[in-house]
């Protein structure tokens, strides 16, 4: 592989990696951030998968990052009902303190300190009680606040009180810790195609002259940039559009001279232009050689980084509405597989492709999660749309068994789209 192989290489890897890490941390952030707004606990806020190489404790999150970085997680306390992490009749170990609480718990492999008793009864929802039987001495011992499950050896969860939990708090705050993911992935979106427009500017739809092809027409007659048109052949020119219909209008070939009236620092004056004709697809179009005005200005910028936004979103509800769901035209979605492959291709045409194809990605991640699927952050609201209505919420249990059947069929959906993706690789 040649040097400039490797350097292309070395950009897609990297332009990847960041740009998945950035959409998927973002995401996560906006549930952690609303989460510890609310008042639930955050155990863990992980940056990458696998093990963890650095880690640090702060009030009440572990923070670590980890060595696979394409996204990152976010654990919340009572996303689902603490009794369900148990089983009735299961062997546990538990640590006791010295006022009869119990401050760890798990399998009895990874509590390898605690004493072993076969589970009755629990309520880690409100009470926060287990009742433990040991050689035929059955007893209710309670649960000290943020005592630790152990997951594994090394890895724990605190157990906490309903107060802390997600389920213990109101829908409006369990539907903002939903919503948050996707709106931060909106808000990033905005920022993304608001700093992309900075460099390549907005268009404006101004009768101003912008830039000037070099030996066109217009460049002929000595038009320049900043000229702003008052009519033309006489009749007044409001914005840009109607300054393209009135130049195109005349079908003549060769096309007659224009009388431009443009008023230039303050002074008015008269300029005759004739238009060349050029060829687009396959049709003759007078042109003066002239480029529609753009603004590098913030007040211009961000606003249309944010309005494309809305477009974007109303653009890709209509494909997936007419064309996925309607005549499902399911060839032309991407697993990650294709995405990573389309934004390798961005990275060698440089920064500025990749910072709108990150924009473009993390609008869609929002969009894609507020679809009404079990699993994703959709299906969870409709669940909170049937409690509203219902007055009461359905059994989280029942609840998080539909998620798990959706996080299954998604995950098989997945596999097929990313089969097909390295298909057209290959």
């Amino acid at each position: 592989m040649g040097l400039v192989s490797l350097i292309g290489a070395l950009k897609a890897i990297v332009a990847v990696v960041l740009v998945f890490l950035g959409t998927i941390v973002i995401h996560e952030f906006g549930h952690f951030i609303v989460a510890k707004w609310s008042g639930v606990a955050v155990p863990t806020f992980a940056v990458g998968f696998g093990p963890k190489l650095v880690k640090w404790f702060r009030h009440g999150t572990e923070y670590s990052i980890r060595p696979y970085l394409f996204g990152g997680f976010v654990q919340l306390a009572g996303e689902v009902p603490q009794d369900s992490l148990f089983k009735k009749g299961e062997q546990i170990a538990v640590v006791v303190n010295g006022n009869d609480r119990i401050i760890q718990v798990g399998e009895p492999d990874d509590v390898r300190d605690g004493d072993v008793y076969r589970l009755v009864d629990l309520d880690l929802t409100d009470k926060l009680t287990m009742t433990l039987e040991a050689d035929g001495v059955v007893r209710t011992y309670r649960v000290m606040p943020h005592a630790r499950l152990m997951t594994s050896a090394k890895n724990s969860m605190p157990i906490v009180e309903r107060h802390e939990q997600v389920l213990g708090k109101p829908l409006w705050q369990r539907a903002s810790i939903i919503l948050a993911g996707p709106v931060m992935n909106f808000l990033l979106a905005g920022v993304l195609f608001s700093v992309v427009y900075m460099h390549t500017g907005v268009p404006l739809n101004q009768p101003v002259l912008g830039q000037i092809e070099a030996g066109s027409p217009a460049q002929a007659a000595g038009l320049t940039i900043g000229d702003r048109v008052l009519s033309v052949d006489g009749k007044s020119v409001s914005d840009w559009m109607n300054f393209v219909v009135a130049i195109q209008q005349d079908k003549s070939n060769p096309p007659a001279p224009l009388d431009l009236r443009i008023e230039r620092a303050g002074q008015v004056r008269n300029i005759e232009v004739t238009p060349r004709m050029v060829d687009i697809s396959g049709q003759h179009v007078p042109q003066l050689g002239i480029h529609q005005p753009v603004s590098y200005s913030v007040a211009q910028t961000v606003p249309s980084g944010f309005t494309s936004v809305y477009y974007g979103t109303s653009q890709t509800l209509g494909y997936l509405v007419n064309h996925v769901i309607a005549q499902h035209q399911f060839q032309n979605l991407s697993g990650p597989v294709g995405i990573a492959d389309v934004i390798g291709q961005q990275a060698q045409a440089g920064v500025w492709n990749v910072l709108m194809i990150a924009g473009l990605l993390s609008l869609n991640l929002g969009l894609m999660n507020l679809l009404p699927i079990p699993a994703l952050d959709g299906g969870r609201l409709l669940f909170m749309i049937v409690e509203l209505f219902r007055g009461k919420a359905i059994d989280p249990r029942k609840e998080g068994i539909v998620h798990i059947v959706g996080f299954a069929l998604l995950m098989l959906f997945g596999v097929m789209i990313t089969y097909r993706d390295v298909l057209r690789l290959f």
